[in-house]
């Protein structure tokens, strides 16, 4: 059985700190854009360009889903979203960017550092799949 995400801001999943970090010298390991336990619930992928994707259920019972993450540096965040409606909101509650209750979104806007939420809602009675991808650019 799949965890759901987190259903309010309290309750939203960490997704850890977002932000380029360096070779790791013991390991070698590749420079990644996405750190910490980015979409640590349910069905999720990343990949080395630091691009991260959810696939999730919403509807029903579950109107609401909710993940939390910090940036350390300057961002250019892109969220393309289809089949919920999208929002990226500040530590201050406020929304920076949303779909303007379109169910298929590509909001692309640049966050300073600090805590932001991604939201994710339907007014669907039906459960039914979501799928968001999340990429992160350092802006100089």
């Amino acid at each position: 059985m799949q965890t759901d995400m987190g259903n309010s801001q309290s309750r939203a999943w960490n997704m850890g700190t977002l932000a380029k970090r360096r070779r790791n010298s013991k390991t070698g390991e590749s420079v990644d854009i996405l750190t910490g336990a980015d979409w640590n619930e349910g069905a999720t992928s990343k990949n080395s360009s630091g691009v991260s994707t959810i696939s999730e259920s919403i509807g029903g019972d579950d109107i609401t889903d909710w993940a939390r993450f910090r940036v350390k540096v300057p961002v250019q965040v892109n969220l393309v979203t289809d089949n919920a409606i999208a929002a990226i909101v500040n530590s201050s509650r406020s929304v920076v960017v949303d779909s303007s209750d379109g169910y298929s979104s590509n909001l692309t806007t640049t966050l300073g550092p600090g805590v932001y939420f991604l939201q994710f809602s339907t007014e669907s009675s039906i459960p039914s799949l979501f799928t968001s991808q999340l990429t992160l650019t350092q802006v100089s």
